[in-house]
């Protein structure tokens, strides 16, 4: 984690050279700027240079990340001092302070300006000719031999065999699989080479493993063993004439290649020229883990993407592992199942799982044991599993390392939410802005070490993502290493002595607290950038002393209620994100955290909290997020770069000259209170809204001017007209709207031409809408319509199935009519030809009647209770 330690030291260094209050000598400014160009030089360096997975790499870079760790330390203590320091008094002392300081960092990067000529000794150069003798690498081999186990394949292996052997397509094609480490890419190449119509098919099939760093001339000598034509006059030539040799030998013939794990576009260009494209069938399977690898191999073609098993399949495999042609024992069977589904549908987890249960006695005690701890185990019986998804990890770029070792942080089978883990990313500095930590996380998904969760509604933009529990491991192992990051939970893997060295501490709702010495060591933290904590109560939270992490930049506690806003909170003055639970009074002194991003407060009360005044003082201020809170207009115009506000309670002033580039707003609307709606038309940044109404919209409401950047609307409880809908429809950039909870009211909705021209996702959930009136002009992108408890609903309007871009219909607890006509228009589309509409139908609203109280009913039950009162009628309480 050299990278990223030295990263953050410029980020550091930056910091102060833009603060103009933090110097008292112009001098001082130009040592603090040449101590930041030595930083970034070395920042560059690391970035650039080779990744030698030699051990002297290795140790080099940790002196590199301690020397960094050590400087940032130096520096951010000498910060917060200054800070503190008011009386003019001690200029003096802070002149001396910060000379000393500088001399402590010059002798830091002294130090690492002679790791830099080790490094470049170590180095040796970047082409693959001039790697040093000690240099790790995987040599290809040869085309493997026989089948290997295909549970869960059958399918994808038909898929594979009718692209190669497609005899309608002439022109030489590459077939990419794409995957995750472990989840069968190689497994189905196998069985797809080995196949008896493929060898029939094709009249030379090689295959050739490229693995991370990989000699041409091997595999070049591996091609022409494959083909055939390998002597040992061959093996003495040059990689030209050993190029042309494979050329000429495929030349004219219709052959298959296998390239098996495939790490870089360098070994595609490498050898892609090698390949003849005759228009005769030939075809290049290719296995990888880089989504980017694939698309340079085969832009035009689909990828063929291998999923997870399925809990039937994993259940199968598993089986077949242990007990061969032998069924499992009943007793075994409930908790077998629960072991082949904690391995998440990852075939190579799974027959690692399988081989340590067929070595154990099997006992239903031990399986219980294993599938509570499966992670654990797996971590320490079997080295070889991480470290095939270790591969994965060394080969990501330095930049995206810390990003990914991250992600352990969370707990297992965690659906970790997107826009919280940017904003992260952000705080940590591992990112400049949201835009490059999602173009990180992009790269991340795209290298299949990170999985996509919920995707947005419209846009298809990833909402939350997760990673398999073996992964998570990993990242959790490698950060304990690399002195990134100790999670503390339920299974303790490392010595909690070792966790004061750590710069990160995550802290999960299953760790137990035993009040011991685990904990005084945790106490002495003083270093740690981040505090995470999951669970517990408040008792527990601060057992562990996190406001003494007097450098803490991350604190994150939202998984705990707490009583009371904690002003301990107040003591750190570097935090930059606060995530927490309670019923929050912020006091006016929270603006000594200077450098706070993130601000957000869920609160379970409901009770609207106020903000002090002071807050807008806070400049790099950007995200406030809260439950319900009053915020006071500034006492003066400001220029602010807030980009998320959320929940307002109401709004009695104008916020667009505050916050030009306000983003996202969230608002309480009360009619009496919220008099300058007006003003939003003036926010030109604010792409999504939400309204929810205390009550019902007004005349203020309904002459609303909304912004044209508009993109995202939600509204609840605004008991709107239908007729005032115009509003919304002359949005020209509006792509989704959300209609909850009577957010409009009456019984008919005309639609009118020309609105709604970029609606991709409308939502209506709970009014008493009985006629809507539309045509397939009124909404020509939509491409998603939700209805739900739209009892009065006569019927969805017929020419909605004519909307060319309409893929999903769902309407659920709605009226049978409307339900009815949803499955016409589905058979209306059907019969012309259309299968891409899909529709979605769940309960529809049963109706209930009144009860008719008459004379009759009212004597019967006043004779009922006469009775029972005077004990003619005994009741049954047995």
């Amino acid at each position: 984690m050299a990278y990223a330690a030295v990263r953050s030291l410029n980020q550091t260094l930056r910091q102060i050279i833009y603060e103009e209050e933090s110097f008292t000598l112009s001098d001082q400014r130009e040592q603090i700027t040449r101590l930041n160009e030595k930083v970034s030089e070395i920042q560059l360096f690391l970035a650039k240079s080779f990744q030698n997975s030699s051990e002297e790499a290795k140790l080099l870079e940790i002196k590199i990340r301690d020397m960094a760790y050590h400087a940032e330390d130096v520096i951010e203590v000498w910060q917060i001092g200054l800070q503190k320091r008011s009386d003019s008094r001690m200029e003096e002392d802070v002149i001396t302070e910060m000379d000393t300081t500088i001399k402590d960092l010059h002798e830091v990067i002294t130090k690492m300006d002679s790791i830099m000529e080790e490094m470049e000794e170590i180095k040796g150069g970047s082409g693959e000719q001039n790697l040093p003798e000690n240099w790790s690498y995987f040599p290809s081999r040869s085309a493997p031999g026989g089948q290997t186990n295909m549970v869960g394949l059958t399918e994808d292996l038909m898929q594979i065999k009718h692209r190669l052997c497609n005899v309608q397509i002439s022109a030489r094609q590459t077939v990419p699989i794409v995957g995750m480490g472990g989840i069968g890419k190689t497994t189905l190449a196998m069985n797809v080479y080995n196949d008896p119509i493929i060898a029939d098919h094709f009249y030379i099939c090689a295959w050739v493993t490229i693995s991370q760093q990989y000699r041409i001339t091997e595999i070049l000598l591996n091609l022409l063993d494959d083909i055939g034509v390998l002597t040992d006059k061959i093996r003495k030539e040059g990689d030209e004439q050993l190029k042309e040799r494979i050329y000429k030998s495929l030349k004219w013939q219709r052959y298959l290649i296998v390239m098996d794990d495939v790490w870089s576009t360098n070994a595609w260009s490498d050898l892609q020229m090698l390949f003849p494209n005759d228009n005769n069938g030939s075809r290049i399977l290719l296995t990888t883990r880089l989504t980017h690898v694939a698309d340079c191999a085969s832009s035009t073609n689909p990828h063929h993407l291998m999923r997870f098993l399925t809990e039937e399949e994993s259940w199968n495999l598993l089986c077949q592992n242990i007990f061969r042609e032998e069924n499992c024992p009943p007793e075994l069977v409930d908790v077998g199942r629960n072991i082949s589904k904690n391995c998440q549908g990852l075939p190579l987890l799974i027959v690692v799982v399988a081989g340590l249960l067929a070595k154990e006695n099997k006992s239903l005690d031990y399986w219980e044991y294993f599938a509570v701890n499966l992670s654990s185990i797996i971590a320490e019986k079997n080295d070889h599993c991480l470290e095939i998804l270790t591969l994965s990890y060394n080969n990501l770029p330095p930049h995206l390392k810390p990003c990914f070792l991250y992600m352990g942080v969370f707990p297992e089978n965690y659906e970790i939410s997107v826009s919280k883990l940017i904003k992260l990313w952000v705080a940590e500095d591992f990112v400049y802005s949201d835009k490059v930590a999602e173009n990180h996380l992009m790269k991340l998904i795209g290298r299949n070490l990170i999985l996509v969760g919920q995707k947005g509604s419209v846009n298809g933009k990833i909402k939350t993502c997760r990673m398999h529990d073996l992964f998570r491991e990993l990242c959790v192992r490698i950060a304990y290493e690399d002195n990134f990051l100790y999670v503390k939970s339920r299974h303790p893997r490392f010595l909690p002595a070792e966790a004061s060295f750590k710069r990160r501490l995550s802290i999960h709702d299953d760790a137990s607290y035993s009040g011991s010495e685990e904990d005084v060591t945790m106490q002495s933290m003083d270093f740690v950038r981040s505090f995470i904590y999951n669970g517990g109560d408040e008792t527990q939270l601060h057992s562990y002393y996190y406001f003494g992490c007097r450098l803490l930049r991350v604190l994150d506690m939202v998984g705990v209620e707490l009583s009371r806003f904690p002003e301990e909170i107040l003591q750190l003055v570097r935090l930059r994100y606060i995530a927490i639970a309670c019923h929050a009074m912020i006091p006016a002194s929270i603006t000594v955290l200077r450098c706070l991003h993130t601000l957000i407060v869920e609160d379970p009360t409901g009770i609207a909290s106020e903000l002090p005044i002071e807050i807008w003082n806070m400049r790099q201020l950007m995200h406030l997020k809260f439950s319900r809170v009053l915020l006071p207009a500034p006492p003066r115009v400001i220029f602010g770069l807030i980009r998320t506000l959320s929940v307002l309670d109401s709004l009695d002033y104008d916020i667009s000259s505050i916050t030009p580039f306000l983003q996202k707003l969230g608002i309480h609307y009360n009619s009496e209170s919220s008099h300058s709606l007006n003003h939003f038309a003036h926010l030109e940044k604010l792409e999504t809204l939400k309204i929810l109404f205390d009550s019902p919209a007004n005349s203020t409401f309904i002459n609303i001017a909304l912004p044209s950047s508009l993109k995202k609307i939600t509204l609840e409880r605004g008991r709107i007209d239908w007729e005032y809908m115009r509003i919304f429809g002359s949005l020209p950039n509006l792509e989704v709207l959300k209609l909850r909870e009577y957010a409009f009211q009456g019984k008919e909705w005309i639609s009118n031409e020309g609105e709604f021209l970029q609606l991709k996702f409308l939502l209506i959930w709970e009014t008493d809408l009985k006629h809507w009136r539309a045509n397939d002009t009124h909404f020509p992108r939509l491409e998603h319509l939700i209805l739900r408890n739209c009892s009065n609903l006569v019927e969805i309007p017929s020419d909605i199935g004519e909307i060319l871009t309409l893929e999903t219909i769902e309407i659920d607890y709605s009226s049978p009519s409307a339900v009815d006509s949803a499955k016409k228009i589905l058979e209306d589309q059907r019969s012309q030809g259309n299968d891409d509409l899909k529709v979605f139908v769940h309960p529809t609203k049963t109706k209930v009647y009144p009860l008719k109280f008459g004379v009759n009913q009212f004597l019967i039950l006043y004779l009922y209770f006469t009775f029972l009162i005077f004990g003619y009628i005994r009741p049954n309480i047995d």
